[in-house]
């Protein structure tokens, strides 16, 4: 392991966590192009913990304020409901992550499955960008039980590899009538709590089943680094995108990149 591969362990992980480009699908394809091994646990740890921190930082503000009505201080009752919202409508994802995750990952971690799901939920992204256009958006705060929920379910559809967390919630968002900036914002809040469970499930397992470390610490630290500053940047350029011109960018390169894989790397 060496400081290169850190460097694209970082650069995959903190552009392909956030933009709706499936992480699965590049994860998949990394290895191959560059002939990676796996990674191990702790380099798994953190990276999740520097887009974790990229999106506290990012969305500090909404974030203070949610967790301020969840504890009950905050004098705002729309992020009071909407931090119980959150809560409520990641569990359906966080309990599929239970149940089917070692299944999804035994049997549809394949190349030919995840271009498959690019091309399938490409689709759909194109469908709910159309949908949105000329919508009247509502507020991210006032949102309802109903689309929280809807979206919450949509989330759990990104176990699926090639389907992509980010992008299934902002078109689950569309579908509810919030802007592409608005569906974006909530995207990354619902995805929090997710993020920060992938991370504490990773680090537990790392202490229970400790391992020869891959990496030195200047790699892992370097690794952190890069997904941080990358996660970053890209929760910018997506607000920044989907403002101007929606999610077809990242819909033409999702079926360019399926389309990639089933030519050269199914089977």
């Amino acid at each position: 392991m060496d400081i290169i591969q850190a460097i694209l362990l970082g650069l995959i992980q903190g552009l392909t966590e956030f933009l709706p480009i499936s992480s699965s699908g590049h994860l998949i394809l990394a290895p191959i192009l560059f002939g990676f091994e796996d990674q191990g646990l702790a380099m798994d740890v953190m990276l999740h913990l520097a887009t974790l921190l990229a999106i506290f930082i990012f969305f500090r503000d909404d974030l203070l304020k949610l967790l301020k009505g969840l504890l009950g201080i905050g004098q705002d009752d729309d992020y009071r409901r909407l931090a119980w919202c959150i809560v409520i409508a990641s569990f359906p994802a966080g309990i599929a992550g239970l149940l089917l995750a070692d299944w999804i990952e035994a049997n549809l971690r394949n190349a030919t499955f995840v271009a498959c799901n690019l091309i399938f939920w490409s689709l759909v992204f194109f469908v709910a960008d159309r949908y949105a256009r000329n919508k009247k958006d509502g507020p991210m705060e006032k949102m309802g039980w109903k689309p929280i929920l809807f979206i919450g379910f949509a989330q759990a559809l990104a176990l699926l590899p090639g389907t992509s967390r980010s992008g299934i919630t902002i078109a689950a968002g569309l579908f509810s009538k919030l802007s592409p900036v608005n569906a974006a914002r909530f995207s990354f809040l619902l995805g929090a709590p997710i993020i920060l469970a992938a991370g504490l499930h990773e680090t537990l397992s790392s202490i229970k089943n400790p391992e020869a470390l891959l990496f030195s610490g200047m790699e892992l630290f370097v690794a952190f680094t890069v997904a941080f500053l990358s996660g970053y940047l890209a929760i910018q350029m997506l607000l920044k995108i989907v403002a101007k011109v929606g999610l077809l960018p990242f819909i033409i390169y999702r079926i360019a990149l399926g389309v990639f894989i089933l030519t050269f790397y199914s089977g």
